[in-house]
């Protein structure tokens, strides 16, 4: 959870707001203290000017008060209840005489939305000197905030709904995974998400139509087996009984037994069809491998201490066969070892320790073959691998007292009988 983009992209446009919040505050504080000194200059201009106006008769008082362009009103008292104070504290550099007087309350200084006022309260009458326009407060940066929300919004709506399609990417993915159905997205957008989309689409219909083909294949060739086989069988009984009659049977027999094996195979590995789990005797496992084979026990030096395995028998024995045959196959003397400890199996042979380039993940490729190098398995080690990945068991290999030795754990937990 913690590497998705989702989150990261959500983080980084949180953090950006936060930021920008922590901007706005500190340009309030800045434009407040400037409000705040516009309002102590203006109202200390209001006060110059009525200190001038003192020794003025009242209605000359008013007349200069006006040609200096401030409004002079009687203070009302609904009109001063509805007023606020303009400052918090009496400027410092203010004379001390007014400064005394706004202390004692005969002066006072306030404000609507708009407008600044004087109100000087012994006076007599009472005086309340405007002015106009003096109050009002500019509204760009809280504009200017809702503005950058907005368009910060708009814009983090527009990323996530940009790269949404890759969680239906993924889904799709994790779906074809699971099931081998994949549903085709279709998107038909000119984004680099679409475009991945459609190159999926692309990839996954031709990967559909390569299992189709390969099951074409399979099933065509299943039959074009089963035929030569159907006739040798069939020409079996007006063969008389002899040794090449039975070498026939034989024969016969282990190539219908290994196309079964195919289809079952074909069936586990494409995950059409979960493995059997049933009870198993290596033992006889081991002796229908060796009989496939056409094995006697000379090549095969057994060490079994009877331990039962969970597992499909029937895979397992191709398993336990071509491990032997390739033991055998590229052993130095023509012998393999078989020992089993508990749900353990080693096949080891002795052999020529192989280049570096040959992996027990190299040589698991399907279709491997190293011409230079008489360590090929072909398609037996891939076989192997794909039956013991079906049923989540584990294949290990090393090299030591110059002999290879495969490893079969057949343990899982997760696998149990029903």
């Amino acid at each position: 959870m913690t590497h998705s983009i989702f989150l990261r992209i959500t983080l980084f446009f949180l953090v950006t707001f936060i930021a920008m919040g922590l901007g706005f505050v500190l340009l309030q504080q800045k434009l407040a203290q400037e409000y705040t000194h516009r309002l102590e200059s203006e109202a200390g201009n209001i006060l110059l000017v009525l200190r001038k106006s003192v020794p003025l008769a009242p209605p000359m008082r008013r007349s200069y008060l006006q040609e200096h362009g401030y409004s002079v009103a009687e203070p009302h008292p609904d009109l001063i209840k509805t007023l606020k104070n303009a400052l918090t504290v009496i400027p410092k550099n203010y004379p001390e005489e007014i400064k005394s007087s706004l202390h004692e309350g005969r002066i006072q200084i306030l404000r609507d939305e708009n407008h600044l006022y004087i109100y000087l309260t012994k006076a007599a009458p009472p005086l309340l000197v405007i002015k106009t326009d003096a109050a009002k407060q500019s509204h760009w940066s809280e504009a200017l905030l809702i503005s950058l929300m907005l368009a910060l919004l708009l814009l983090y709506w527009f990323i996530i709904k940009t790269l949404f399609p890759l969680k239906t990417i993924t889904q799709g993915i994790a779906q074809y995974g699971a099931s081998g159905i994949y549903t085709p997205m279709h998107s038909k957008k000119k984004d680099e998400i679409s475009l991945v989309s459609r190159a999926l689409d692309s990839a996954m219909e031709k990967n559909q139509a390569l299992l189709e083909a390969r099951k074409l294949f399979l099933r065509n060739i299943m039959h074009e087996l089963k035929t030569p086989i159907t006739v040798g069988k069939l020409s079996l009984p007006f063969i008389k009984k002899s040794e090449e009659k039975s070498i026939l049977e034989r024969a016969f027999f282990r190539m219908e037994h290994l196309i079964a094996e195919l289809v079952r195979l074909e069936q586990i590995t494409s995950g059409a069809l979960a493995p059997h789990l049933q009870t198993c005797d290596p033992k006889v496992l081991l002796e229908r491998a060796k009989a496939l084979l056409f094995l006697h026990d000379d090549p095969i030096d057994l060490s079994l201490d009877g331990t039962l395995i969970v597992a499909d028998c029937e895979v397992m024995v191709t398993v336990f066969k071509n491990l032997i045959d390739n033991a055998i196959k590229y052993s130095s003397e023509g012998k393999v070892s078989v020992l089993q400890k508990g749900e353990r199996f080693l096949f080891s042979n002795l052999g020529e320790p192989w280049g570096e380039e040959c992996t027990l993940e190299t040589l698991s490729e399907p279709f491997l073959h190293h011409h230079e190098n008489t360590n090929s398995f072909g398609l037996g080690l891939y076989i192997i691998k794909s039956i013991i990945d079906a049923h989540n068991f584990a294949l290990n290999y090393r090299y030591e007292n110059g002999s290879h030795c495969f490893e079969v754990v057949c343990l899982n937990p997760l696998l149990s009988l029903d």
